[in-house]
C-alpha cells in the first residue's frame, strides 16, 4: 500500500499505522469505529494502550495526509479526503473498461500487513482481480483474440486448477483456435482433478460447453411526429416524383441514414441531404425510394428535377426555378426574369409550405444554393456525381457497392430464387463479375429474367472475359459503358490520363506514392489527381492515402486507347517504386550484403526515418508489391531481373514464411517468364528463389527438383552464386531427413562456393546451418566451432552485434552441448531482435527453442509458457510443420507435469501434421503415443 500527496509520495509509517489507514480507505468514506479499527489491527488480543496508541497513528496519518484528511465521527474516524486507485478500479469495471481497470493493480493487495483483517480484505481484492480479469479474456475471445489468450489463460488454469470458469475460458480459446482436441483435454484434465481433491462434477456450464465442443456447435463460433398542413382551397399540389422500383431490395441502412438526416431538421435550418456516388451506384433509384417513404411527411407537395449534372450542358437553376414556380402554382405572368428575382420568390412560396425536393444528378453546389427553401419546413435531397462539399448545412452520403448479401437479394428478386438456388456459386459468381454495383446487376438479371432457359452459369461465362465484360452490361437502353463514359468525358486531359495509368496495376489499392510512381509525378501532385478522382467518384479512398478504381471502372478505364508502351513503362515505374523501398530497407537491416552494390532501381522510391518505419512500411505493401511482381512476370517487355531482386530482398526482410502460398505461385510466374524470354541468369535467380520459398513451406520434393535444376545450368557470373544457394538448400533437405553426413558435405560445398566468390556475409549464413546440423548429429564441439566462426565473421561484418539468425544459430549450439542458460540468453537476444524486425515466424521458431532448452533443463512448466506463445504467434503461418514441432515439445511438457489428457492432444495433432510433412519427427511423436499408451494400458 503507498500513498500521495499531490505528486509527492509520502512516508504513512509503520504496518500497523499503514493498518488503520487501510481500513480507512475500504470504508470509502463512511465512519469505523474505535473497535473496529482495534479488531482490524490486533485482534481480539489488544493491548491495554490500544486506544492511545491508535490516537497515535491518526494523529500521525493527518501530519502526512493533511489535518482534515482524517476527521473524527462520534466513537470512531472517516477518511474524507482524497481517491484511491480501488475506487478508480471500480469506476472502470462499471464501464466495462476491465483492460484499464486491470492495469491499476500492481502487485499483492496490501502487501506487508498482517492479520486476519488484512487477509480477508486481501482474498476479497484478489478474487476481485481475477474476477475482471475472466472478465477481460472473455472479451479478447469475443473480439477474435482468442489465441493471443491462449498463453495466459494456460498459466492462470496452472495457478488456479479448479477454477471452472477459468477452464471454460481456455476450452473455448483453444476451441476457436483449432484446437478442438486440447479443448477437450483441458476438460478431462479438470473433471479429473476436481473428481480427486473435492470430490465434486464439473459445473453444468463448463460440462454443456464440453458437449458443445464435442458436436461441434456452430454457436461456438456471437419516425418523428408528422405535421399536417391545411391547404387552402384550390391550392396546387405537385406530386412530382417519379415512380418508385417495385423491386427496389437492400441499402437499408443507406435509406434510413439519409431518411433520419431530412427528419432532423431544427426549428430554424432547412434540412439537406446528398446522396453522391459513381455511376450505376443507384444514387437516383435510392433517391426515389426515400423520396416516397417521406412523402407523407410533405402534404404541400413534392417537387423533382434532373439536373443534367453530367450532361456537357447542365440545367440553368433560373429554368428549373421558373418550372418549380409555376408547380406550386404561381402564374407564369407573374414570375419574374433573373435568377435572384426567381430564388427570392421561390423561398417566399415555401416559407410556409412543407414541400420536399428531389435535385437529381447535380453538377455541382453552386447549381443547387439557388433551389434551396428558405424555410425549416422543407427538405432538399440531392444525388450527385462528385461530392458537394461546398453544400453547407447538408448531411452527406457516399454511396457504395451493395454488399454481397444485399446483391444477391437483387438478383433473387428479379431473377427468381429457384434459379437461384439451382446454382448458388454461379450466382456468386456472377454478383462478383459485377462489381456488386447495382445498375450492372439490373442488367444482368433482366437479362436472365428475359431468357427463362438461359442458365446463370451461362450468363457467368459470358461475363468471364473483361474485354468482353462491359458489352455484356447492356439492355433496353441500359448500359454500365455508357454510363461510366458519361463520367469519363467530363474530366480534363491530365485527370483522364491519371485515370487510365492508375488501372494499369492488377492490385486492389495503391498507396500515393505507388500512384506517383505510376504517373511520374511528386507525391503531392499525384495525390491531388487521385483526391480530384475519388472526388468525382471515378475512384474510391478506401483509407487516407490510398486509392483504387471500382473493378468495372477498373474494366472501363483500361478500354480507354492507350499505347501499350506506355502501360508498360508505367508498370516499370511501380516496379522501380517498391525496389527502391525494398533496397532501403535492406539496407538498413544488412548494410553488410554484397547484393546491395548491384542493385540500381529505376526509382528514388520512398524514404523511411529508420528500419522500424521501413519495416512497417514493407509490412503493410507486401501484398501489393506481390501483385506487381507477378504482373511484370505475366507482361512481356517488363524489366524482369528488377522483379526477381525484389522478390528475393522481400523474402529476406519481410516473414515471408508466412504466406509461401502465394511467394511460391509469385516465384513459378517468374520462372516461367525467364524461360520464356531464354534469360539464362534470371532463371537460375528465379528457380533458386522458388527452392528457397518450396523449402520454407516443407514442400521437399518440388524444393530438391528445383534446386538440382539450378545447379544444373552452367556455372558462370551469377548463376554460380545461385548454384551455392542451391547447395544450401539441398544440405538443409538433407539435414530435415536426418541424413546428417550429407548435409554436412553439401553445407561445406556451399561454404567453398561462397569462399571462391568472396562473398562473407553468405559464408557466414551457411556456417551457422552448418552448426546447427553438427548440434543435432551429436557433435556438439564441432558445432560450437562452427556458430562461434560464423558469430565472429557476421561481428566483423555488421561492425557490431551479429545478426539475430547468427545468434539463434549459437543458441542452438549451445543448448545441444548442455549450456542451457548459456543458450537462453543467446535466445532471449535474438527473439527480441526478431520481434523489432516483425520477423513473426522466427520468433515463433525461437520460442520453440526455448521451450525445447527449458524442457531439457528439467523446467517444463516453463516450457509450457513458450510453447503456448509460440502457437499464439503461429497461428496464422502457413509452414504447419513449425506448429508441428511446437506442439510435440509442448505435449511433452505436459506430459511432465501430470496432465496427461492435455499431453496426448497435443502430440495426436502433431503426429497428423509431422505426418502430413514426412518429416522423420512424426516417428518421435507416434512413439511417444505408443509408449504413453502403454504406460496407461498398464
Amino acid at each position: 500500500m503507498r500513498a500521495w500527496r499531490g505528486t509527492a509520495e509520502v512516508d504513512v509509517g509503520s504496518p500497523q499505522q499503514r493498518l488503520v489507514l487501510a481500513v480507512l480507505l475500504l470504508a470509502r468514506g463512511r465512519a469505523v469505529s474505535h473497535d473496529q479499527l482495534l479488531d482490524a489491527v490486533w485482534g481480539e488480543d489488544h493491548p491495554r494502550t490500544a486506544i492511545s496508541i491508535l490516537r497515535t497513528y491518526v494523529s500521525r496519518l493527518r501530519a502526512v495526509l493533511g489535518g482534515d484528511a482524517v476527521v473524527s465521527v462520534g466513537n470512531g474516524y472517516a477518511l474524507v479526503a482524497g481517491t484511491t486507485d480501488l475506487a478508480d478500479v471500480e469506476e472502470l469495471s462499471r464501464q466495462g473498461r476491465y483492460a484499464e481497470a486491470l492495469a491499476l493493480w500492481q502487485g499483492e493487495p496490501l502487501a506487508g500487513l498482517a492479520g486476519d483483517y488484512a487477509e480477508v480484505q486481501r482474498t476479497h481484492l484478489s478474487e476481485r482481480r481475477l474476477t475482471l480479469l475472466e472478465r477481460r479474456i472473455g472479451e479478447d475471445i469475443e473480439m477474435g483474440r482468442h489465441a493471443e489468450v491462449v498463453p495466459e489463460l494456460t498459466v492462470l488454469c496452472a495457478e488456479h486448477p479448479t477454477r471452472e470458469q477459468l477452464a471454460g475460458l481456455l476450452m473455448l480459446a483453444l476451441y476457436r483456435s483449432g484446437r478442438r482436441a486440447e479443448a477437450i483435454g483441458v476438460f478431462t484434465d479438470t473433471r479429473k482433478l476436481l473428481d480427486d481433491e473435492l470430490g465434486i462434477d464439473p459445473s453444468v456450464e463448463l460440462a454443456d460447453l464440453h458437449y458443445k465442443i464435442l458436436t461441434g456447435d456452430p454457436g461456438l463460433e456471437g419516425r418523428p411526429p408528422e405535421y399536417p398542413v391545411a391547404l387552402a382551397p384550390g391550392t396546387r399540389v405537385p406530386r412530382q416524383l417519379p415512380a418508385d422500383v417495385t423491386d427496389f431490395t437492400g441499402r437499408e441502412p443507406d435509406v434510413e441514414q439519409v431518411a433520419q438526416a431530412l427528419r432532423d431538421c431544427s426549428s430554424s435550418a432547412l434540412a439537406i441531404a446528398a446522396v453522391a456516388g459513381a455511376g450505376g451506384m443507384g444514387k437516383t433509384v435510392l433517391a426515389v425510394h426515400v423520396a416516397h417513404r417521406l412523402a407523407p411527411s410533405y402534404p404541400d407537395g413534392q417537387l423533382f428535377v434532373d439536373l443534367q449534372g453530367i450532361a456537357q450542358r447542365p440545367v440553368d437553376p433560373e429554368s428549373v426555378l421558373g418550372a418549380f414556380l409555376r408547380a406550386l402554382g404561381v402564374d407564369a405572368a407573374s414570375i419574374p426574369d433573373g435568377l435572384e428575382e426567381r430564388s427570392a420568390l421561390y423561398r417566399s412560396v415555401l416559407a410556409d409550405r412543407r414541400v420536399l425536393v428531389l435535385l437529381d444528378n447535380a453538377a455541382s453546389a453552386v447549381q443547387i444554393r439557388p433551389l434551396l427553401p428558405g424555410a425549416a419546413g422543407c427538405a432538399v435531397l440531392v444525388t450527385s456525381r462528385a461530392r458537394l462539399s461546398g453544400l453547407s448545412g447538408a448531411r452527406h452520403l457516399d454511396l457504395r457497392a451493395m454488399p454481397p448479401d444485399e446483391a444477391l437479394a437483387m438478383l433473387v428478386t428479379i431473377v427468381g430464387r429457384p434459379r437461384v438456388d439451382a446454382e448458388p456459386g454461379a450466382a456468386r459468381d456472377l454478383l462478383r463479375a459485377c462489381g456488386y454495383l447495382p445498375l450492372a446487376i439490373r442488367i444482368v438479371a433482366s437479362r436472365l429474367a428475359a431468357r427463362p432457359s438461359w442458365s446463370l452459369a451461362r450468363m457467368r461465362d459470358r461475363m468471364a472475359d473483361e474485354r468482353r465484360r462491359l458489352d455484356e452490361l447492356s439492355v433496353d437502353g441500359l448500359a454500365v459503358e455508357a454510363t461510366f463514359a458519361l463520367g469519363y468525358d467530363q474530366l480534363d486531359q491530365a485527370h483522364a490520363a491519371a485515370f487510365r495509368l492508375l488501372a494499369v496495376p492488377n492490385m486492389p489499392d495503391m498507396s500515393a506514392g505507388a500512384a506517383a510512381a505510376l504517373l511520374d509525378l511528386p507525391e503531392a501532385e499525384a495525390e491531388n489527381l487521385c483526391e480530384a478522382l475519388v472526388n468525382l467518384h471515378m475512384m474510391e479512398s478506401p483509407a487516407p492515402g490510398r486509392y483504387r478504381h471500382h473493378n468495372l471502372l477498373k474494366i472501363f478505364a483500361r478500354s480507354r486507347p492507350e499505347r501499350e508502351e506506355i502501360r508498360r513503362a508505367a508498370l516499370d515505374r511501380l516496379l522501380g517504386f517498391y525496389l527502391a523501398g525494398m533496397t532501403r530497407i535492406f539496407r538498413l537491416e544488412y548494410p553488410e550484403d554484397p547484393r546491395l552494390v548491384e542493385i540500381r532501381p529505376s526509382h528514388s522510391g520512398p524514404s523511411f526515418t529508420g528500419l522500424d518505419a521501413g519495416l512497417e512500411w514493407g509490412v503493410a505493401e507486401e501484398p501489393y508489391m506481390l501483385c506487381c511482381i507477378h504482373q511484370v512476370a505475366t507482361t512481356p517487355g517488363t524489366a524482369l531481373h528488377d522483379a526477381v531482386v525484389l522478390i528475393d530482398l522481400m523474402s529476406d526482410v519481410l516473414d515471408f514464411e508466412s504466406n509461401t502460398t502465394a511467394y511460391e505461385k509469385v516465384a513459378q510466374h517468374l520462372v516461367e517468364a525467364a524461360v520464356a524470354r531464354g534469360d539464362l541468369v534470371a532463371e537460375s535467380y528465379a528457380r533458386r528463389k522458388r527452392a528457397e520459398i518450396l523449402y520454407a513451406g516443407k514442400a521437399a520434393e518440388a524444393a530438391a527438383e528445383e534446386a538440382r535444376t539450378v545447379r544444373d545450368l552452367d556455372s558462370h557470373g551469377q548463376v554460380l552464386v545461385n548454384q551455392a544457394h542451391a547447395a544450401n538448400i539441398l544440405a538443409m533437405l538433407a539435414h530435415d531427413r536426418r541424413s546428417y553426413d550429407e548435409a554436412v558435405a553439401t553445407y561445406e560445398e556451399a561454404i567453398g562456393i561462397w569462399r571462391t566468390l568472396g562473398n562473407r556475409s553468405y559464408e557466414t549464413v551457411v556456417l551457422g546451418n552448418l552448426a546447427v546440423v553438427l548440434s543435432e548429429a551429436g557433435r556438439g564441439a564441432e558445432a560450437l566451432e562452427a556458430a562461434r566462426e560464423a558469430a565472429a565473421l557476421s561481428r566483423e561484418l555488421r561492425g557490431g552485434e551479429p545478426s539475430p539468425l547468427i545468434v539463434y544459430q549459437l543458441g542452438v549450439a549451445l543448448a545441444a552441448s548442455g549450456r542451457h542458460d548459456e543458450a537462453l540468453a543467446r535466445f532471449r537476444a535474438c527473439c527480441a531482435e526478431f520481434r523489432r524486425l516483425k520477423q513473426h515466424t522466427w520468433v515463433g521458431l525461437t520460442l520453440r527453442r526455448m521451450a525445447q532448452t527449458y524442457l531439457n533443463a528439467g523446467r517444463p512448466e516453463r516450457a509450457v509458457d513458450h510453447a503456448e506463445e509460440a502457437l499464439a504467434i503461429l497461428a496464422d503461418t502457413e509452414p504447419a510443420w513449425i506448429r508441428g514441432k511446437v506442439l510435440t515439445v509442448l505435449g511433452r511438457a505436459f506430459g511432465e507435469l501430470g496432465r496427461s489428457s492435455r499431453a496426448r492432444a497435443c502430440l495426436t495433432e502433431a503426429l497428423a501434421i509431422l505426418t502430413r510433412q514426412d518429416l522423420p519427427d512424426a516417428d518421435d511423436v507416434r512413439a511417444m503415443l505408443a509408449a504413453d499408451l502403454a504406460a496407461h494400458t498398464h
